[in-house]
């Protein structure tokens, strides 16, 4: 119940806070967000560095994360990147971004719906989401497609 419940509010923030005129820009973005997030469960499965438990299916967890709070998240990532986009302000901003991340992630360990293997830690996460934040930043950047009109 609980990755369901967090899929329904990953969804509810979208309806709430995204700016829709905007989706035809931003959702390849987040396309390649729930594309990395499947294929590093599928990935975790041979080389287990974290799992997840929960009375939901494995599978189901797998997609409720992957197309509820990634596709969000990198939308609303997206949608209110400064505008101007200086190295303080990017960094900052993205910043804010992975300790939000790094916090929805301590939720899941501190609830036990998530927990590390081997040696990754909250680190190693936190590490990761600067990188894919910084990669779908320029994935944006360099796709957009409001840039084509």
């Amino acid at each position: 119940m609980f990755f369901t419940n967090s899929f329904i509010l990953s969804w509810t923030i979208w309806i709430l806070l995204a700016d829709k005129s905007r989706w035809r820009e931003i959702f390849p973005v987040c396309f390649l967000a729930s594309y990395f997030a499947l294929i590093t469960d599928i990935l975790v499965e041979f080389y287990p560095l974290w799992g997840y438990t929960g009375n939901e299916s494995p599978l189901w967890i797998q997609f409720s994360n992957a197309l509820g709070i990634f596709i969000v998240a990198i939308y609303l990532l997206i949608q209110w990147l400064p505008r101007k986009k200086t190295f303080l302000k990017l960094f900052t901003y993205l910043f804010a971004w992975t300790s939000f991340a790094v916090l929805v992630e301590q939720i899941h360990l501190a609830t036990g719906h998530m927990y590390y293997r081997q040696w990754w830690s909250i680190w190693y996460s936190y590490l990761a989401d600067w990188l894919l934040f910084w990669t779908f930043y320029k994935f944006h950047e360099v796709f957009r497609l409001e840039r084509l009109k």
